[in-house]
């Protein structure tokens, strides 16, 4: 007997062992990587947080800041001028006369418009602003670079704007310290934005000279040097006594976590309680410089989660993000109160420590010879002395999706084994090439259609629903939900159309093959760029995807498929993720309250189409030009 085997005899072989084992392994990888993900945050695999920059030295230096006379006479008087007059007193132009006239630095106003995308006139649903900026020149250095110092003046309330008193102030006291101090060797740029996300947007823009079509903001007058890093600071109240770091930036971006290190390494240095926001571990252990909090497992499951979510939605958590897209590594201080302290000695000691500890991270990223680069740029935090690699979680994602390559092959290896094994006729031919029209050419054609509709029809939604007497969040959201109803109503409009001329198995099959590769194509793409979203994407649509393509004879089972296939709805998908986050992040709980879920769902999905368009954020596009025809073809499929 030869000992000699052909190619054909191994690639045989390969398929049968791919049809005959790829149901197990799908589901032993599938299981693996969920198990995997959830073991993540085990003291056995995660890391303890280091300063990979030694150039940082965080907390080594000696504060100049001694006392909070002027931090208490910089918040009452901006105080008194909010509460004059309305608040109309306290703005950007009392910003910069502080800045230009009392402190004598170089200080500026921008004035800036919002041009509402959803207008229809080019009059209508303008909203203008001002910014006030101001440079701390470094004494003995050349300008060439430059620290960003943010504010905003006022923050989102629950029912009203809240004004960052306290961080305007710290804005001041570390603009004397520019003027006065000569270790400085970067420029300081102090910016106190107006509206916000949207202020901050034009200054960026402006210093940048970056195009947008929403924000259009003046030309700056003054520049600094390369902005090298960049601190937003949140304070609701001069009374904290806990920092929450906010790091998420536009499209799943995140800053160093050197920067993040070296703030945490200096909160604990001067023993005061900082962490991540809403983390749920909270460590108040500062007892030692270099030692860490034992790992708590199921709270850093959940802050792990809670910090996927965020980054899911591609939105910035905080003003900091906006700096990310230029390659600055930013993020955003945020002051909290756990408790109240009627002691005014302790309330004096939390605002010495809260400013030192922003004036300490200047100074550490004020020792740097170049920018952040040698600490991660891809990592997921379970706490803020932890972190998880992307070394760590990316094998936890591969087994998740491993199934559907596995089917990828499976369909693979039967299309072109029956192409070899069988020799068909001209008619044969015809009546495949037929089929590949009906089964694939149509069927994505229809599907892709619907995306695009989705993808530019937001502004005729809002037309639509104005001529009804909708409001703009009840418009968007159905409309979004009638083109959804119209996608479940396609395989009854266009059933012959997809109905096959002859044997349809060859055709169905590479149909079949070509939604699983999109479907691929999309979720690995995304996972480089977003990988949280592209994580709750496969985790979901994997297995779904496997079952739209299942054939079932039983109408038990059908409608099982069926009904799984509208609750992969991207919509409906989403909307519930929304709604666990809600339940068990916000402590908002509306499973006893549907109505009140549709209205913060529409104002949510209306909130976030907007920043969508105004922020160059492009989680909705990718989710209506690629995840929505996804979706679209398998259910056709799966009713088919």
């Amino acid at each position: 007997m030869s000992l000699y085997k052909s190619d054909s005899d191994n690639k045989t072989k390969l398929f049968e062992n791919v049809i005959k084992f790829g149901p197990v392994l799908s589901i032993l990888g599938y299981l693996s990587g969920i198990v995997y993900f959830s073991l993540l945050p085990h003291e056995s695999l995660i890391h303890g947080t280091y300063i990979s920059e030694n150039a940082l030295l965080p907390g080594l230096v000696t504060s100049d800041i001694y006392s909070t006379d002027s931090i208490f006479n910089y918040y009452h008087f901006l105080k008194d001028a909010y509460e004059n007059n309305g608040g109309k007193g306290y703005n950007a132009e009392l910003i910069h006369d502080i800045f230009a006239n009392k402190l004598k630095i170089e200080s500026y106003t921008q004035n800036f418009n919002l041009s509402n995308p959803f207008s229809n006139s080019e009059t209508d649903g303008i909203t203008s602003g001002t910014n006030a900026y101001a440079f701390g020149r470094a004494q003995r250095a050349d300008g060439t670079e430059s620290i960003v110092i943010s504010a905003p003046i006022y923050l989102s309330g629950k029912k009203k704007k809240i004004p960052n008193l306290f961080g305007i102030s710290q804005l001041f006291i570390l603009a004397d310290l520019a003027k006065t101090r000569p270790y400085w060797a970067k420029d300081l740029i102090f910016v106190a934005t107006d509206m916000e996300h949207v202020g901050i947007q034009a200054w960026i823009n402006s210093y940048f000279e970056a195009h947008s079509d929403s924000i259009k903001g003046e030309n700056l007058r003054a520049r600094g040097g390369s902005i090298q890093a960049a601190l937003n600071l949140e304070f609701s109240d001069i009374n904290t006594n806990k920092l929450e770091i906010k790091l998420e930036g536009p499209n799943g971006k995140l800053p160093n976590l050197d920067l993040f290190n070296t703030i945490i390494r200096i909160c604990k240095s001067m023993q005061f309680e900082c962490s991540l926001e809403s983390e749920k571990s909270a460590n108040s252990d500062f007892s030692y410089y270099h030692n860490r909090p034992p790992v708590d497992h199921v709270s850093g499951l959940i802050n792990t989660v809670n910090m996927m979510l965020k980054q899911a939605t591609g939105v910035p958590s905080s003003l900091n993000g906006y700096f990310l897209n230029y390659r600055i590594e930013a993020l955003t201080i945020s002051g909290t109160r756990t408790s109240f302290s009627s002691k005014r000695s302790q309330q004096k000691q939390n605002v010495l420590k809260t400013t030192r500890i922003v004036e300490s991270t200047l100074r550490s990223v004020n020792n740097l010879l170049e920018r952040f680069h040698q600490s991660f740029f891809f990592y997921l935090l379970p706490s803020s002395h932890y972190y998880i690699s992307i070394g760590m979680y990316m094998p936890a994602f591969g087994l998740i999706f491993l199934p559907v390559l596995i089917k990828i092959l499976s369909l693979w290896f039967e299309i072109f084994s029956n192409k070899k094994s069988t020799h068909s006729d001209r008619n044969e031919s015809g009546l495949l090439m037929l089929d590949l029209l009906k089964c694939v050419v149509i069927k994505f054609m229809i599907s892709f259609l619907f995306g695009i509709v989705l993808y530019l029809g937001t502004p005729f939604f809002l037309m639509f629903g104005k001529k009804f007497q909708l409001s703009p969040k009840d418009a968007l959201m159905n409309c979004y939900l009638a083109m959804m109803a119209n996608i479940l109503m396609t395989p009854f409009i266009f059933r012959s159309k997809f109905s096959s001329s002859g044997n349809k198995t060859e055709a169905e099959n590479i149909n079949k093959l070509i939604i699983l590769l999109f479907l691929t194509i999309f979720v690995g793409t995304i996972s480089i760029l977003n990988f949280s979203l592209s994580f709750f994407v496969a985790i979901f649509y994997s297995p779904i995807a496997l079952l739209a393509i299942q054939n079932v004879q039983n109408r038990l089972a059908k409608f099982f498929k069926l009904a799984m296939m509208v609750v992969a709805c991207p919509i409906v998908y989403f909307s519930f993720i929304y709604l666990l986050n809600q339940y068990f992040f916000e402590n908002k709980n509306f499973f006893t309250n549907p109505g009140q879920f549709y209205v913060s769902l529409s104002e949510k999905f209306y909130n976030f189409v907007l920043f969508s368009q105004i922020s160059q954020i492009w989680t909705y596009e990718m989710i209506n030009l690629f995840l929505v025809p996804i979706w679209s073809a398998l259910w056709i499929t799966a009713f088919n």
